[in-house]
């Protein structure tokens, strides 16, 4: 079936020129053995140049050659095997197909669970027969009962494995899925041969702890993948559905998508910009904090370039769109985003390629122990009996729970620690962590300027500026002034005359006859009034009434409450650290000065692909951890090797980063102790994994474990996984932070 790729402005959409790298989302994938599926699939086609499928992203990064292929081809190839390849952007309703793959999951795990542990029970009988505490007569029917139980979970809960392990082998990469499917249905089909045939031996239950264990598994693969498909919809949430466009002489609305360049749209004070495009008409303050971290407004007016996803604190523009939906600053950083997240984790490579290595060596070992049987003259039960248990004792159920169970018995305790982990790689990651870099604003910094001085005239005392100025600014929408207003307190005569706002300039505050002026120094000589010679960052207000200038009010950024306790600490435990910020270098420096960080570490006027070029550079040398807050910190997050969002973090910050932090920069020491140790729980027990597969395969070619030991020592392996994954949820093994 072929889907074809849809324009986000609502034209078709042609193919890409030769030699394009894209991110594309596969929809339909239900583990990593569908990735490795479409992904091998895709490898062998001719012009393609390279592929790589990721299954927790729902994405694939592709590059081609157009002369060689078409993407009408490839979507056909995908689509052959059951899955869907589109362009991200058409991809909006990823939840919708997610939700249904995991209440599918959890229906099929509850019948696992529910008629698995009604198998189990006469299975655990007919275990202890041969000691005597149960009659040989009632074995049988004994195993008849765990049959008829293990039946709705073979049937119904299993076939998720049949499906995807037939698909991987027609792909030719054969992975876990295969490898349990044939294990479920040779411990099935043996286990029926026995009963029809009068024996009470009997393997329905390590078929279904195979398939228990494993939908486990998928649940929670299943539950970090909603992640990267909520990162276009995050970014898009920025913007409004609807603006306002000039048409057939007058102003009307319009669906965002609608929109192409060359329109015309007016932006009015408080209302966030949807497209980008370029100031024709009016003047106004810009909050671009969102994709630049500054902290002051910024002045724009005639022929200024904004983008979408900045918010107009004051005045009027008219704008000429030059990007529409899909062509936006704001859609690239998106995708760039998508396309960090589309990364496996090196722990989880390794565990994907011990688990493809595995299958063939399995197979081979079973169909070696078979062929050594047959050279023994072994009678064909028993080497049905040899070759299965060679099956069951060697399937990597440990190996394929050895992440997933740490991160999943550990959340209880992260959570009460205040520390969520979103992806599985961040515990790997942040075991690497040599350097942390901060963003500033929002980060660092609470957004809300504080009164940091005042210089009054002679005219007027320090405590009478301060109320001035409160009155002056009351009821308008900009930071200084809810700086302002969150430490003074108004007087009744704020709400009394008429205030006239100059975007970019100041308040003109008309009570009576009396007129005063506050805003920029340079707003207030267009007045005629005396301002002495200063350095104006957009955190300076001058106040003037009726003529004379009565002084100027100082406001710096606050500081977090934990931000010097954090910092402290960092430093203290051996971390260098650096400031990354968008805003200009004065600020960025007293602040990194306020937290002892090195001027040298200190880098300013950086834009989003700026600073996920300097954390990338790091990243050569050194591992990262980023921590940031805005949209503008959506590219570092992600591709920082590991991402954390901390405080009041944006939705899309919070979707990008690994770590969410929601009770502050506190927890960061705690967050990189933790997860080191989570790496060592991991690294133990994918060493476990390994070392009983290497272990047992050999006593099970010899003859030495019958099926029923099979089951039980895979079932111990499984719950040794367990128990070591446990100490992180127990505090256990040096999990507690220092």
């Amino acid at each position: 079936m072929t889907v074809a790729v849809s324009n986000p402005a609502g034209g078709a959409q042609a193919a890409p020129p030769a030699d394009t790298e894209r991110v594309l989302a596969v929809e339909g994938m239900h583990c990593a053995g569908c990735a490795a599926a479409v992904e091998a699939r895709l490898r062998r086609q001719p012009g393609v140049i390279e592929a790589a499928v990721n299954f927790t992203a729902d994405s694939a990064v592709l590059r081609w050659e157009a002369s060689s292929t078409s993407f009408a081809r490839l979507q056909r190839v995908v689509a052959r095997l059951g899955y869907r390849l589109r362009d991200p952007d058409a991809a909006e309703d990823a939840d919708a197909e997610i939700d249904p793959v995991r209440r599918s999951l959890q229906w099929r795990l509850a019948v696992a669970v529910f008629f698995g542990m009604w198998s189990m029970m006469p299975s655990l009988l007919i275990y202890l027969a041969p000691l005597g505490l149960v009659e040989p007569g009632v074995t049988r029917p004994l195993a008849v009962a765990a049959g008829v139980m293990a039946a709705p979970v073979l049937i119904y809960s299993g076939t998720h494995f049949y499906r995807i392990g037939w698909r991987t082998l027609r792909a030719g990469v054969p992975g876990l899925d295969t490898l349990i499917g044939a294990a479920v249905m040779a411990a099935s089909l043996v286990s029926i041969w026995h009963l029809i045939h009068g024996s009470s031996a009997v393997y329905f239950d390590a078929a279904v702890m195979l398939i228990t264990f494993q939908l486990l598994a998928r649940l929670i693969d299943s539950g970090v993948r909603r992640r990267a498909s909520a990162i276009i919809r995050g970014y898009l949430s920025l913007t409004p559905e609807e603006v306002q466009i000039w048409q057939h002489g007058a102003w009307r609305p319009a669906a965002t998508r609608a929109i192409v360049p060359g329109q015309r749209l007016r932006l009015q004070a408080g209302e966030e910009l949807a497209l980008d495009g370029r100031v024709v008409a009016g003047t106004g303050e810009m909050d671009v904090s969102s994709l630049s971290g500054e902290t002051a407004p910024r002045p724009v007016g005639l022929d200024a370039r904004l983008e979408a996803g900045c918010r107009l604190v004051t005045g009027e523009l008219e704008l000429w769109v030059t990007a529409g939906v899909g062509e936006r600053r704001l859609d690239a950083i998106a995708r760039s985003v998508r396309a960090l997240l589309s990364r496996k984790s090196a722990m989880q490579r390794l565990a994907d390629r011990l688990a493809r290595w595995l299958l063939p060596l399995i197979l081979a070992a079973a169909a070696l122990t078979v062929g050594l049987g047959i050279a023994q003259g072994r009678a064909p039960d028993r080497l049905v009996i040899d070759g299965l248990a060679v099956l069951i004792i060697a399937c990597p159920c440990a190996l394929s729970l050895a992440i997933p169970l740490v991160v999943v018995l550990g959340h209880a305790r992260l959570v009460a620690l205040g520390i969520l982990f979103r992806d599985p790689a961040a515990l790997e990651a942040a075991a690497a962590t040599e350097v942390v870099v901060f963003d500033k604003t929002g980060t660092l910094t609470t957004g809300t300027p504080s009164l940091a001085t005042m210089e009054p005239s002679e005219a007027i005392s320090a405590a009478a500026l301060r109320q001035l100025a409160a009155d002056a600014l009351y009821g308008v929408a900009h930071p200084i002034a809810a700086g302002l207003m969150a430490a003074t307190t108004v007087s009744p005569l704020a709400a009394e005359g008429r205030r006239d706002i100059r975007p970019g300039g100041g308040i003109a505050w008309y009570r009576g006859t009396t007129l005063t002026l506050a805003g920029r120094h340079a707003w207030l000589r267009e007045h005629g009034i005396a301002v002495p010679a200063c350095e104006d960052d957009g955190m300076v207000l001058h106040l003037a009434q009726d003529g004379r200038y009565l002084g100027r009010l100082l406001f710096r950024e606050t500081l977090r409450p934990d931000a010097r306790a954090t910092v402290a600490r960092l430093q203290a435990a051996g971390y260098p650290l650096y400031l990354l910020s968008g805003d200009t270098p004065q600020a960025c420096g007293e602040i990194a000065h306020a937290l002892g960080i090195p001027a040298e570490h200190v880098l300013a006027g950086r834009s989003p692909e700026q600073k996920s070029r300097f954390v990338a550079s790091l990243e050569c040398h050194r591992g990262v951890a980023f921590v940031g807050d805005g949209v503008n910190d959506g590219l570092a997050l992600a591709g920082a090797r590991l991402g954390i969002a901390a405080g009041e973090a944006s939705v899309t910050a919070s979707q990008a980063a690994a770590v969410t932090l929601p009770d502050g920069l506190a927890r960061i020491p705690d967050t990189l102790h933790l997860a080191r140790c989570a790496r060592r729980l991991m690294r133990g027990n994918l060493v476990w994994a390994v070392g009983y597969n290497t272990l047992a395969i050999p006593l099970a070619m010899a003859g030495w474990i019958a099926p029923v030991i099979a089951a039980v020592a895979m079932t111990l392996s499984s719950l040794c996984v367990l128990a070591n994954s446990l100490r992180i949820r127990h505090g256990r093994g040096g999990v507690d932070a220092p």
